[in-house]
């Protein structure tokens, strides 16, 4: 037998190349097998890099494709894939008698993650040898204390292991085991005996059929196994019956460095610093050099961030990154959950609007161009705002819209000769059909992949997709896994709702993989941790070295208890333990220089390798404290409540606000804080709306004070009698008016929100306006009336709510929707005309005095004989006392002046250009509701 042990730390492809054997530059006579793929990269450059010239190099071949070619000589059956596999289960699922979890799995999408686990643990039992007795068996052995759902699941898993093999001959394929298992039985007659040598190289874990193997090649002169030294490896070897004469010449001790961090982002900052010291040093960062991702996550932050700096060249990547992280699903699962949410023929509109503004949808091009489909789903997107509270609407409803197209036209860049109204809507038509559309109804699982494979093709051929970085490659492995499914035995699967589509897609995706292949070798090299197998670097940087990443072993895929594996000898988590150790002090044997970064804060630990290698460090040192060899990464955070700067008024400003019409809203706000009026009024900038699909303070208060101005507006300039508040009349307004907004059939929040409305309107009639009218005469004089005047050279403008005479005088009513009386009432006694900085604190709101001063410019009635009322509709309680008077008693002369003047010297602050806007100085009650907090800078104020 001819088995070599080298050190851990010598490099395995350099000692595979003392043991090929060729004729000159011709190496064809030898076979090559590595556990993966990725040795035999690095193997032909070395070849190329010995030999100088070009050469006929050995066959090289993984542990996998060197069984699948030894089975394919003995019975050439088709391969079983995952998903075939999953088909087979649940059909011997439903026709179990007792079927494992009851009634719980009888569909094939909530079967699909059972069913993976199932044929995980049969191909891991069939592998090593074990037959189905022997899994029932093992429930006698370990049956004390063994809970009856675990008792369940061993039974059911003998069920299937007894009769899912006898299906696959049936069927004529085989799994991944049972061509390992004749891969075994044939290895002697195999074409292994046409190579001059074959070499088995890196080998460690062994499963039985390979353990089976190796042993029938043991007595060839003409093959040789190469094991790398490290942790364990005297106990596989014994198993072997191979004698280990010691561990052999230690490898110099890597300068390992250890580094801390508050998160991943972190992490790669602290690795791009290296990086960059390393090239600015001229130190070469080629393929001699690895990042090892152990998560795939960091794989684009490592990406956009880390090496950022390095040519695109200058790098190269090779793990599998998985399918269900990438923009392609994203777009996927933004459609599937806005069809999971229709209600009937109507789309749920946040949902809606989530799906057409995702990058691939929104910029898929009208005549060639994506600016016009931007355009026009924005549009659209406003256009549903108008009606915020509105969650549901048709497609049709839509298309129909023609103000939507008009407003796109009017915003389009081009002329009408680029973009019409008939176009524009063929356009929508065409992108709903082509989307939405097509997911209407499935006839199966064929169709429903045909229909997805459909939807990414006319992506990537009608939109800027394929510009995206990385798309093809996305693309090209999700029309892989697609075209899987069309021609899965699980393709004439008919699910009766068509959300167990979705169900199902989104548990296939999750087990499919779209590969960085990491071809040709040059540069950097950035590996996943398996990819790193048989592999040495001189400079290795490991990111989240984390524990449950760092060996990732702690979750248990198995419906194997611990116990049965332990007596069925099955690898446990203790042994992919071992097995994630021996990878990785291999990794760092022979290496010069390893940096290992971890994250480290209330959810996250550095790696059990991390704490060995901090305490074999400090053991060696005699060092007591570990954190002295450790480099924590911090972010400098200067905690500093930001005062805003003044913004200084430009000669532009001060003509643009000598000019603009003033309403009693805008004074408020300025009143309250000039900067918050500067970013609203002057820059226009406000929050963006969205839809919730529930009423908003705005929106409630605009759908009450329409209902009352429907209500009273016939009702104008009489004496008002008891006989003409009717009930009924309220009632029908609000019916209408929701239907109108709504729908006729609202439901949900909507619905109760109806009845609430219909309730608080008979209460405002029965407890407020009926009493009045029993003790003063009253008389509606004006409804939602405008009023606009000229005062001191100032544009000013109003619309008072309603305008009532009670007894002899004159009210303006204005309703509130809040309850709020501190917001609205002004205290006097705080209130110091000569002295500015009182004004704030000591007006709630100028609203009414600024709506006494507008009525008496326009009417001849003296401001004296004018009252202004606030009626708090939004109190718990609606009586009398709903009223807020900003007078408590009659207004008096020298009050009325006050406040004038007040609002005329604000007017005039205003546009003053040596008055800057000025913040309202952090002022919780002011900025904390403040949409401009970020870009004030006021954020740090909360509630």
């Amino acid at each position: 037998m001819n088995a070599v042990v080298i050190p851990a730390g010598q490099k395995l492809i350099d000692e595979v190349l003392n043991h090929i054997e060729g004729n000159k530059r011709d190496y064809s006579p030898s076979l090559v097998i590595f556990p993966g793929r990725r040795p035999a990269h690095f193997l032909r450059k070395a070849l190329a890099l010995r030999i100088g010239s070009s050469f006929i190099p050995p066959e090289l071949l993984s542990m996998d494709e060197f069984i699948d070619s030894i089975c394919d000589e003995f019975s050439p059956h088709r391969q079983l894939e995952t998903i075939d596999a999953v088909a087979i289960l649940y059909d011997i699922h439903r026709k179990c008698l007792v079927p494992l979890g009851g009634k719980g799995f009888m569909t094939p999408d909530s079967f699909f993650s059972l069913g993976l686990k199932i044929y995980r643990d049969i191909e891991e039992l069939h592998i090593e040898g074990i037959n189905h007795l022997m899994v029932r068996g093992v429930q006698t052995l370990i049956t004390e204390g063994l809970p009856e759902g675990t008792r369940e699941r061993l039974q059911s898993l003998s069920y299937f292991y007894e009769r899912f093999y006898s299906e696959l001959a049936a069927l004529g394929l085989y799994s991944r085991s049972m061509r390992y298992q004749i891969a075994a039985a044939h290895i002697g007659e195999s074409r292994i005996n046409k190579y001059e040598k074959t070499i088995f190289a890196g080998f460690f874990a062994l499963t039985q059929a390979e353990k089976i193997l190796f042993r029938k090649l043991f007595p060839s002169e003409k093959v040789v196994f190469v094991f790398q030294d490290g942790a364990g490896l005297k106990e596989k070897l014994k198993d072997l019956g191979i004698s280990y004469k010691g561990r052999g010449e230690e490898a110099g001790r890597p300068d390992v460095h250890f580094y801390s961090s508050p998160d991943t982002h972190g992490q790669i900052l602290a690795l791009g610093k290296i990086l960059e010291t390393h090239v600015e040093a001229g130190d070469p960062l080629d393929d001699g050099s690895v990042i090892v991702l152990p998560a795939s996550e960091t794989l684009f932050p490592l990406l956009r961030q880390g090496l950022s700096e390095l040519p695109e060249d200058g790098y190269n990547v090779s793990l599998g990154y998985p399918l269900q992280r990438t923009p392609i699903f994203g777009f996927l699962n933004n459609l599937m959950d806005m069809l999971n949410s229709m209600d009937g023929e109507r789309v749920y509109i946040p949902d809606y609007l989530k799906f057409v503004l995702h990058p691939y949808t929104k910029n898929i091009y009208y005549k060639g161009n994506s600016e016009t489909t931007r355009i026009l789903f924005h549009a659209v997107e406003e256009e549903l705002l108008k009606q915020k509270a509105k969650i549901f609407v048709t497609l049709a409803e839509i298309e129909g819209k023609e103000s939507l197209f008009r407003d796109v036209i009017r915003k389009h860049p081009g002329n009408g000769d680029v973009v019409t109204e008939e176009g524009l809507r063929a356009h929508l038509k065409a992108i709903h059909r082509n989307t939405i559309g097509r997911f209407s109804s499935f006839e199966n699982v064929a169709d429903f992949a045909r229909k997805c494979m459909d939807l990414l093709i006319y992506i990537l051929n009608e939109s800027t997709a394929r510009l995206h970085p990385l798309f093809y490659p996305f693309a090209e492995s999700f029309v892989a896994s697609l075209d899987l499914l069309m021609v899965s035995l699980m393709k004439d699967t008919a699910f009766t709702d068509r959300s167990s589509y979705f169900i199902f897609l989104r548990r296939y995706v999750m087990t499919c993989r779209t590969p960085f292949a990491g071809t040709p070798l040059k540069g950097l090299q950035v590996l996943g941790f398996l990819e790193t197998r048989n592999l040495k670097f001189d400079k290795v940087f490991v990111l989240d070295a984390n524990e449950d990443i760092l060996p990732d072993t702690t979750k248990e895929e198995t419906l194997l208890p611990f116990k049965a594996r332990q007596i069925l000898a099955l690898p446990t988590y203790m042994d992919r333990d071992r097995l994630a150790a021996y990878y990785f002090e291999s990794l760092l044997a022979g290496a010069k220089e390893v940096h290992l970064f971890y994250v480290s804060n209330d959810r996250a630990e550095p790696s059990r390798f991390v704490e060995k290698l901090l305490w074999e460090r400090q053991k060696r040192d005699k060092e007591a404290r570990a954190i002295d060899y450790i480099k924590t990464v911090q972010y400098q955070v200067r905690l500093i409540n930001r005062v805003p700067d003044p913004i200084s008024k430009t000669d532009g400003m001060v003509a643009f606000l000598r000019d603009y019409h003033y309403n009693a809203t805008a004074l408020n706000q300025y009143l309250k804080c000039p900067a918050q009026f500067y970013y609203a009024r002057v820059l226009g900038l406000r929050a963006k709306d969205e839809i919730t699909g529930d009423i908003g303070r705005d929106d409630l208060g605009s759908f009450v004070h329409n209902i009352l101005r429907r209500y009273f507006i016939n009702k104008r300039g009489r004496p008002l009698k008891e006989a003409d508040l009717t009930f009924g009349e309220m009632d029908v307004l609000v019916e209408s008016a929701f239907e109108n907004e709504y729908g006729k059939d609202p439901s949900g929040a909507i619905y109760l929100l109806k009845r609430q409305m219909k309730r608080r309107m008979s209460e405002i009639l029965k407890n407020y306006y009926i009493p009045l009218l029993r003790k003063n005469e009253l008389t509606i004089l004006e409804v939602e009336e405008s009023i606009e005047a000229r005062v001191d050279g100032f544009n000013l403008k109003g619309r008072l709510d309603s305008v009532e005479k009670r007894g002899e005088k004159t009210c303006i009513v204005d309703y509130k929707t809040g309850s709020n009386k501190d917001r609205l009432k002004i205290a006097f006694g705080k209130l110091d005309p000569d002295v500015r900085d009182t004004w704030p604190e000591a007006i709630g709101s100028l609203q009414l005095p600024f709506y006494m001063m507008l009525y008496s410019e326009k009417y001849p009635v003296r401001i004296e004989d004018l009252d202004g009322i606030f009626l708090l509709l939004g109190r718990c309680l609606i009586n009398e006392e709903i009223e807020l008077r900003i007078f408590d008693s009659p207004p008096e002369e020298e009050s009325l002046k006050m406040l004038r003047s007040i609002i005329l010297n604000l007017l005039s602050e205003i546009v003053d250009s040596r008055a800057p806007f000025v913040s309202a100085g952090g002022k919780r009650e002011t900025c904390i509701y403040c949409d401009f907090q970020y870009i004030c800078g006021t954020q740090w104020i909360t509630k």
